[in-house]
């Protein structure tokens, strides 16, 4: 018998078909459009955050009644794996923006130094100039 198809807040909830996996590495950080989408991923679990406490209230009152030994309130329990959930997710993107600003610092401060190297070529500071202008701009939309 086949299965069912997701349907309503569990056809959001659950995983997708096809996962990806993202590495973030310094293009990634450079392209400032890949960067907004990878974070709106991230932010996607706050966005859904009343969904998530009501289908995990709803998973774990099942549990309960199909018999499972559950410890505890079923309420609490389905708000300490969202709230767990959240976390691991925060983290995460804690993680992924310190890297990204790290990885435009040390671009940043590398064209800098380039920069002082220039002094006699007026036309390759102009060029650098630029560029780094343009990873300026790059961190301040980011923030």
């Amino acid at each position: 018998m086949p299965s069912p198809p997701l349907l309503g807040s569990l056809a959001v909830q659950a995983p997708s078909l096809n996962p990806q996996r993202v590495y973030v590495s310094p293009s990634t950080c450079h392209n400032l459009s890949l960067f907004k989408d990878l974070l709106r991923e991230y932010r996607r679990l706050d966005d859904t955050i009343t969904m998530r406490l009501n289908r995990s209230n709803a998973q774990f009152r099942d549990r309960d009644r199909a018999g499972s030994t559950l410890v505890g309130n079923v309420q609490d329990m389905a708000c300490e794996y969202v709230w767990k959930e959240l976390m691991e997710n925060w983290k995460r993107r804690t993680e992924i923006v310190d890297y990204c600003v790290n990885v435009v610092d040390q671009s940043t401060n590398e064209k800098r130094m380039a920069l002082q190297g220039l002094e006699g070529d007026a036309r390759a500071q102009r060029k650098m100039q630029a560029e780094l202008f343009a990873e300026e701009v790059k961190k301040a939309d980011s923030q």
